[in-house]
C-alpha cells in the first residue's frame, strides 16, 4: 500500500536530514531551526519530487539534495504559520510550536533561516551534479511556487477575512491552489525538470499537483468538521472560512475523491 511505502520512504529521509541538520553549528537559532525541521511529518512533497524524478530514472541520493530543500521550504511555513501574527498554534504534531519553546522572535528568525538555508543547500549541491541546468530549473520551480504567486499568495487570501467573506467556489479553489497546491506542483514540477521529463509530461505532473492541494486541504476541512462535531468548546474555537462553506459535507467528499 502507499501509506507503506510513504512510511518507509520517510524512516529514510527523517535519518537524512538529521543527519544534514546536525552539520550545522550555531546556538540558539541552529538549535530552533532543528527543533523545527526534525519534527516528523509525513514528508510528503520530497516524496512526491522522488517519485516524478525516478519517472525519468533518477534515484534518492540523485535528488535528495532537492527533496531536503523542499522540505525545509514547507517547514519554514509552518514556523510562521504558527506564529501569533498568523494562525497562533502552540502546538504543531503533537508538541509545542517552535515559537512557544524558542520565543515568537526566535520562532520569526528561524522560519527566515530555514528559508535561506534550504535554497543556499540545494544551490551548494546543484554545482556538483551532472545536470547543473535540470537542477538550476528545478530550484526555480520551487522558489516560485513557494513565493508570491503560489503558496505565500494563497496564504495571503487566507489571512484576509474581509474578502474570503465574498469568497465564491473558485476564489477557495484558487486560495488552496495557493496555500497547499503550489508546493506539491513545486515537487512533482521539480521532479520532472532534474529529471528531463517531456513537456507533455510536466503539464501532466503540474496538474496533478494542484488538484492534490485542493483535494489535501479539503480533506483537511473535512477532518476539522468531524473534530467539531465530536464536541469542540466554542469559546476555545477561532473563527474560520473554509471551503466547506460552498460545499455539503457530502459533496465536498465526493468532491475530494
Amino acid at each position: 500500500m502507499i501509506k507503506d511505502v510513504l512510511t518507509k520512504f520517510a524512516e529514510k529521509f527523517d535519518k537524512d536530514l538529521e543527519k544534514e541538520m546536525n552539520e550545522l553549528r550555531g546556538g540558539t537559532l541552529v538549535a530552533a531551526m532543528r527543533y523545527a525541521a526534525l519534527g516528523g511529518g509525513k514528508r510528503l512533497r520530497p516524496f512526491l519530487l522522488l517519485l516524478a524524478a525516478e519517472m525519468g530514472g533518477l534515484t534518492y541520493d540523485d535528488v535528495f539534495p532537492l527533496m531536503m530543500g523542499i522540505e525545509l521550504v514547507h517547514t519554514y511555513s509552518l514556523v510562521h504559520d504558527d506564529l501569533p501574527c498568523m494562525d497562533d498554534d502552540d502546538y504543531r504534531r503533537g508538541r509545542k510550536s517552535t515559537h512557544a519553546v524558542f520565543g515568537e522572535a526566535m520562532g520569526v528568525l528561524a522560519g527566515d533561516a530555514l528559508l535561506n538555508y534550504a535554497y543556499e543547500y540545494m544551490l551548494t549541491n546543484a554545482v556538483k551534479a551532472k545536470n547543473v541546468g535540470g537542477y538550476i530549473t528545478a530550484i526555480n520551480c520551487i522558489m516560485v511556487r513557494a513565493g508570491y504567486m503560489g503558496m505565500l499568495g494563497g496564504q495571503s487570501y487566507d489571512i484576509d477575512e474581509e474578502i474570503k467573506t465574498k469568497f465564491k467556489r473558485d476564489d477557495f479553489m484558487n486560495m488552496y491552489s495557493g496555500k497547499t497546491g503550489a508546493l506539491f506542483q513545486a515537487a512533482l514540477g521539480a521532479g520532472a525538470f532534474v529529471a528531463g521529463l517531456s513537456e507533455d509530461a510536466l503539464t501532466a505532473l503540474l496538474k496533478c499537483g494542484n488538484y492534490l492541494g485542493i483535494a489535501f486541504q479539503l480533506k483537511d476541512d473535512l477532518d476539522d468538521l468531524k473534530q467539531d462535531e465530536k464536541g469542540v468548546d466554542e469559546t476555545e474555537k477561532k473563527p474560520c472560512l473554509t471551503m466547506l462553506s460552498t460545499f455539503t459535507p457530502e459533496s465536498a467528499r465526493e468532491f475530494v475523491e
